[in-house]
């Protein structure tokens, strides 16, 4: 798995690539902690994710529940059909504000997202 952070206005974009899995997690939980300390905003590429198992799930759940602790916000972009049945299968995408394209979510400052 492949981490990267990037800059925009107030948000701070974590593009993930290749498999999220037991083994990547705990960097991946690391960076997400950090950025939303750092920052208002966190937005996640899921575009290039191949795989995610239930300890990305964890994950995405923790950030959210900081995000929250912290008052920042916490959205995803990019979720691909095997990410999204990740998601539906484990009953948790509501709880996220999740966007087909990271211009809709750089946009969306504190609106709703479109939910599944």
């Amino acid at each position: 798995m492949n981490l990267s952070l990037r800059k925009s206005a107030n948000t701070c974009i974590v593009d993930i690539a290749g498999d999220l899995d037991l083994r990547g997690s705990p960097a991946l939980r690391k960076l997400l902690f950090d950025a939303l300390t750092e920052s208002p905003r966190v937005v996640i590429n899921l575009s290039e994710i191949r795989y995610m198992d239930s300890s990305g799930i964890a994950v995405m759940l923790e950030a959210l529940k900081n995000s929250q602790k912290l008052k920042r916000e916490f959205a995803m972009f990019g979720m691909n059909a095997r990410v999204r049945e990740v998601f539906k299968l484990t009953r948790v995408l509501p709880l996220f504000q999740v966007f087909e394209t990271e211009a809709e979510a750089l946009g969306a400052g504190s609106s709703h997202a479109r939910q599944e």
